[in-house]
């Protein structure tokens, strides 16, 4: 959909939820928020620090563990244990973080890029953009990990797309045959048709794009009824949109840095959102104090259970 055919703030009948403190002081740049069904517990991480928090439904029993580097994303496998995108590059661990294997040869370059916003796919595989630390033009890119298999009993990661600038949201249908994706720096929401039994993506369109005035789009989830909630860096908000581009609801939070966005709870009926207070300046910071917490509401659609590494 195009832009000039948007307008996000005040097209009719447009529902608007105002979002609650969750966790307050959750971290300087949180993102990729996930919940465990098996542990009922909502996770996230903090990048820079490179710590995988956790913490249960009320908001307390907050844990945290260290990976020693930043941490960009990861997924539950399906046993036990974590695949998680490193600023080193892939690596698998058991549950505790702290004690990981790395996947594939790691990157030669690790101080100049990092590894971002990561999710799995309904069949099993794991996906995770990187990016340049000073978000350098074209210097990321979207790797994709296999499940392992009879013929490959050890993947490594494969290059899907080539050239992001800040590979960030990605999520799949409910059904797995359109895949969205975000790269930041374009303003946009992509959309790609997708092979389950290949893990390739093809036909790339917008499926939305935005105007300066709305912020970057950050990371996304997928809802039960193939809606797309979209977090967005510099604009406040999460924004719901129908598999058709149509604006359908806005979240509206008290900071501006909203990062990302997943559905939890029993019911997965809690929108739970990440929020940073990453390069606030300290005049910004007092006046959005509640930067880098974590909030939720409850929007009335549910989300689609995590899906798992499959390795």
């Amino acid at each position: 959909m195009d832009p000039d055919d948007l307008n996000l703030e005040g097209a009719p009948g447009v529902v608007r939820w105002r979002a609650e403190l969750f966790v307050e002081a959750a971290g300087e740049l949180t993102e990729c928020p996930r919940w465990d069904d098996r542990t009922d517990r909502l996770l996230w991480v903090d990048i820079y620090a490179g710590t995988l928090n956790s913490c249960d439904v009320s908001g307390g029993d907050r844990t945290s563990m260290s990976v020693g580097q930043p941490l960009g994303s990861y997924a539950p496998r399906a046993g036990q244990g974590y695949v998680m995108a490193l600023e080193t590059g892939l690596a698998l661990s058991g549950n505790d973080v702290s004690d990981w294997s790395p996947v594939g040869t790691q990157r030669s370059l690790p101080s100049v890029v990092r590894s971002n916003e990561g999710s799995c796919d309904p069949y099993g595989r794991f996906f995770a953009g990187t990016m340049a630390h000073d978000e350098a033009p074209h210097g990321g890119e979207l790797l994709r990990l296999d499940a392992p298999s009879h013929d490959r009993p050890a993947p490594v990661p494969e290059q899907m797309i080539v050239g992001t600038t800040v590979s960030n949201g990605i999520g799949w249908s409910a059904d797995g045959s359109r895949a969205y994706y975000i790269d930041s720096a374009e303003r946009r929401v992509d959309l790609f048709d997708y092979d389950g039994a290949t893990g390739a993506m093809t036909d790339r369109r917008p499926f939305v794009s935005f105007q300066p005035s709305d912020g970057y789009p950050d990371g996304l989830t997928v809802d039960a009824d193939d809606h797309v909630w979209v977090a967005f860096w510099g604009g406040g908000v999460v924004r719901r949109f129908a598999p058709d581009g149509r604006l359908m609801g806005i979240v509206e939070l008290p900071v501006p840095r909203v990062s990302s966005c997943t559905f939890g709870g029993a019911d997965l009926g809690e929108l739970f959102i990440t929020t940073a207070r990453y390069q606030l300046t300290a005049e910004a910071f007092a006046e959005y104090p509640l930067s880098g917490s974590i909030f939720r509401c409850r929007p009335g659609p549910v989300g689609l259970p995590v899906r798992r590494y499959a390795g």
